[in-house]
């Protein structure tokens, strides 16, 4: 009960949070304008990642006095990583500071949540461990970022992905992770209402590294107090469409001799777009390959089973290898 009540004072205060969100940044200038490489076609407010932060922020501290869990040193790193990045979008939406500036920042971010204490489980403070966990964090920051490209995507994503993690969390007994995860999908689901197409606000930088960052801590967080390697594959099959597109994209530019870091409109959700020729159909379909992903990685944590791990790693592998043949094959638009 405790966390369906923060699960609706997350949705409750994004939903009151947002059109007043949307007024300020009009006001402030805070605008994403259309050009050549983007959907939309009229200035719109960015500041919907604002809502978001306030809406799980709130959600949160009611969870923790509910359950009354210690305010320890990681969590503290989290909430502060989780404050560092946010900033670190912000700054990039108003100003625009680069690829190299901003994958500083999210480093630093990394670093707030690592160097308090959130390495153990699996993900241990030696060496080669922490560079992957670093990799994992950067990499689902950028990954959410980057399929920020379409209204509703990057939202539907968390929700699902979400619900997932707090599944498993609920079923192993980890607290703190089923709240997180709680406040993090009741704070997608209400921003939905407004960035579902035709959105009339967008995320930003600042909500969709946000949302990353989320995603990418429940993940790690889901593999404490494990006993195997393989549930590693939990988080990486859950957030397996994130994992998938920015691999996606990284392979298709070095294959033309694009620039990786370069905006563009060769997504995998742009090629599906093309193909459905509907922005709502696209959401729609990227929620099912998601939804299916999250049911995946709960059976896994659930059943334990090797055979399982082993067969749902190669059917994904190989379902990954099959949608990237042909998505490359669809023209960019």
């Amino acid at each position: 009960m405790i966390y369906f009540v923060s699960f609706l004072v997350a949705l409750s205060a994004v939903v009151l949070l947002t059109p007043l969100v949307r007024t300020v940044a009009v006001r402030a200038g805070f605008l994403d304008l259309p050009n050549r490489r983007k959907i939309h076609r009229n200035p719109t407010p960015l500041l919907g990642g604002l809502a978001v932060l306030l809406g799980f922020l709130v959600a949160f501290f009611l969870g923790i006095r509910l359950l009354d869990v210690s305010f320890t040193r990681p969590l503290f790193g989290f909430l502060i990583g989780a404050l560092w990045v946010f900033l670190v979008g912000l700054a990039d939406d108003k100003w625009g500071v680069g690829p190299l500036p901003k994958l500083f920042g999210q480093v630093i971010g990394c670093c707030f949540f690592f160097f308090s204490g959130n390495t153990n489980g699996l993900i241990t403070s030696a060496p080669l461990d922490l560079v992957f966990s670093f990799l994992w964090v950067v990499g689902m920051m950028n990954a959410l970022n980057f399929l920020d490209n379409m209204d509703g995507i990057a939202g539907g994503i968390t929700v699902l992905a979400s619900l997932g993690f707090f599944v498993i969390a609920l079923a192993k007994g980890a607290t703190l992770t089923a709240l997180i995860a709680a406040a993090t999908a009741g704070s997608a689901l209400a921003f939905l209402l407004f960035n579902f197409h035709p959105a009339s606000i967008f995320l930003g930088d600042a909500g969709s590294l946000l949302l990353g960052y989320l995603l990418a801590s429940l993940g790690i967080m889901s593999t404490w107090h494990q006993t195997s390697h393989l549930f590693l594959l939990v988080p990486i099959l859950i957030l397996g469409y994130p994992i998938f597109d920015v691999t996606f994209v990284v392979f298709t530019r070095i294959s033309r001799g694009s620039h990786i870091y370069k905006p563009g409109k060769d997504h995998s959700s742009h090629r599906i777009r093309t193909i459905l020729a509907n922005a709502r159909g696209t959401a729609i379909a990227v929620y099912a390959i998601c939804l299916v992903l999250a049911l995946a990685g709960v059976f896994l944590s659930l059943t334990g089973e090797r055979g399982f791990y082993i067969s749902a790693f190669f059917l994904a592998a190989v379902a990954s290898l099959v949608s990237g043949a042909r998505l490359s094959r669809v023209p960019i638009q």
